[in-house]
């Protein structure tokens, strides 16, 4: 079963490079970087693994919202995989440019609208480069289709519902931001943000999470987690800095067959406002 998790959730640069004339997956470009919004797309323009479709994460988001990036409301979602041809029927893997930043993100948000075959290339675009796999720069021609989609919303949690619950023993706000930036030491990059954290939430930095871009294994997975507190018991809320590797942290649990997990998507963008 634990494998079976991992299989499920996680692929490697061989094993995608066998697949790359399968029509069946769908390879998503998630490029992402907190200091040049634009980067990711530029890097695409540049150079791609052949047929992926970028994702852009500021984009594809609640244009609503005053927060950054929050999640794409479901006519913007459904636009974006209709006119790209993308649907459940597929499998979907997701990159980025190390394999463990923000293709996370990109994982959940698929999730969030009920798809099921959705995985991570494992060491991303970085160790693809390095084995010399095929890449190219091409935008390839797309299909249109029509998907009809619904809504996880259970696997959020509000600014006022951790409020309301955030003195009870069965709730636990895990952070992904760094130790420096959780214990208020090192400014947050973002303008207009109070430094600290959300008051009884633990810190477990996202990049404990793998080595190099490489995902832990389940062993080490589990040490991370369980060294921490009996996460068995609670209901886990995952936040970070502005929504985006919170879901490194579910993603994570995922693997080690933790069910009751919400994101908290406005994280300390919402939270930490002066």
């Amino acid at each position: 079963m634990v494998m079976n998790k991992e299989k499920n959730n996680l692929i490697s640069a061989s094993e995608l490079k066998k697949k790359l004339n399968n029509k069946k997956i769908k390879i998503l470009d998630a490029r992402w970087f907190l200091e040049d919004s634009q980067k990711g797309k530029k890097l695409y323009d540049k150079l791609h693994i052949p047929q992926a479709i970028f994702f852009d994460i500021n984009n594809l988001s609640d244009k609503t919202s005053d927060l950054p990036h929050m999640l794409p409301k479901k006519e913007i979602f459904k636009k974006y995989l209709d006119e790209n041809g993308i649907s459940k029927e597929n499998e979907i893997i997701v990159y980025d440019q190390i394999g463990f930043f923000s293709s996370a993100r990109v994982w959940f948000i698929f999730k969030y609208f009920s798809f099921d075959k959705v995985k991570i290339l494992n060491e991303g675009f970085l160790m693809w480069e390095k084995k010399n796999y095929p890449t190219d720069n091409k935008i390839h021609k797309k299909e249109t289709i029509k998907n009809k989609l619904t809504e996880n919303k259970d696997f959020l949690a509000n600014k006022a519902f951790i409020e309301k619950n955030i003195k009870s023993k069965n709730i636990l706000v895990i952070d992904a931001r760094s130790k420096k930036r959780f214990l208020g030491i090192e400014k947050e990059p973002r303008k207009n943000l109070k430094s600290g954290n959300i008051p009884g939430s633990i810190n477990i930095p996202y990049s404990l999470l793998s080595k190099n871009g490489k995902f832990l294994n389940y062993g080490d997975l589990s040490k991370v987690f369980n060294t921490k507190l009996n996460l068995k018991k609670q209901k886990i809320i995952c936040s970070c800095g502005s929504g985006i590797t919170a879901c490194n942290l579910i993603f994570a649990l995922d693997i080690l067959g933790y069910n009751n997990v919400k994101l908290y998507d406005g994280s300390w963008a919402e939270w930490g406002k002066k």
